[in-house]
């Protein structure tokens, strides 16, 4: 059985990805946060001073998932979101350089900025318009001078807008299920841009496929093809909750910056064999669900 390297395994995608893995592979994880209740080896350790002999031998592929990814924190704390996903970014390719483990770094369509073009391609120009962007960019270019440099196999994951379970309360969608859950107004920042919303579970699967599958250094867009305004998924939030509610846009919520429309070009994984099966009413519905019984006192 193959061994994979999880960093960052406890967050949110890399605890739904973990649930995926152990169902083919044995997981080591690596944060520097407590050990979960996940059946994995843990390791504590930060992975901007994890080093190779630190690890169980014959890991065969690294899952970087380890990185702040909070816009609005790495917007007023830039030196700690450069030093935590570049350097991070950099040690974990040194390591898997060393151990000649297969390399997935989990960027974001953050990298993109403005779109020139709808649907955006993997070849679409990036212009980040935030710190949190840039990092993830540097640790897309070093990604790929270590690829070229020391013929690694090594793929780029750009995530779009992910959302489900064990989803970090800066999401959209989890602020407005804390608000929904919580009385009977929402309000959020602005209310028109639209985004490209995929399920956690089918961003898990093409992850693990992206894995099994690539031999070359390449880089695939993860997301359903298909965008929602904000304020289309406050109104099938609240009819799936059954509630009758008020939307109200906050000026002082607002990003600079923003970006009025992001749909993804999924073309290249769907010729892997990948497709969205969990459509945006049925995702925001398990969502949904899965926040009622686990913060039923909000």
């Amino acid at each position: 059985m193959n061994k994979i390297l999880v960093t960052g395994y406890n967050g949110f995608i890399g605890y739904n990805l973990v649930q995926e893995l152990l169902k083919k592979y044995q997981v080591i994880g690596i944060s520097n946060k407590q050990e979960s209740k996940q059946n994995i080896i843990h390791i504590k350790k930060d992975v901007r001073k994890l080093t190779e002999q630190e690890l169980p031998r014959d890991i065969s592929h690294i899952v970087h998932l380890a990185a702040l990814t909070d816009v609005s924190f790495c917007q007023e704390n830039p030196s700690e979101c450069i030093d935590i996903n570049v350097r991070g970014t950099q040690n974990m390719l040194e390591i898997a350089r060393k151990i000649q483990a297969k390399f997935l770094y989990l960027s974001t369509s953050h990298v993109y900025g403005i779109p020139v073009k709808l649907p955006i391609k993997e070849n679409h120009p990036r212009n980040p318009l935030s710190i949190y962007a840039s990092s993830k960019l540097a640790g897309e270019i070093i990604s790929q001078s270590y690829a070229r440099s020391y013929d690694m196999n090594l793929s780029i994951v750009r995530l779009f807008s992910i959302y489900g379970p064990h989803s970090p309360p800066y999401l959209v969608t989890s602020k407005i299920i804390h608000q929904l859950m919580k009385g009977n107004e929402i309000k959020l920042g602005n209310l028109y841009p639209k985004r490209d919303f995929l399920h956690v579970k089918d961003a898990v699967i093409a992850i693990e496929l992206i894995l099994r599958k690539t031999k070359k250094f390449n880089v695939y867009n993860v997301g359903s093809g298909k965008s929602y305004s904000i304020r289309q998924v406050c109104n099938i939030l609240s009819k799936l909750y059954g509630k009758n509610i008020s939307i109200k846009s906050i000026n002082s919520e607002s990003r600079k910056s923003e970006i009025a429309n992001v749909v993804s070009d999924v073309t290249k994984i769907k010729k892997m064999g990948w497709k969205s099966h969990v459509d945006i009413h049925k995702g925001l519905g398990m969502t949904l669900e899965w926040y009622r019984k686990h913060y039923s006192k909000l």
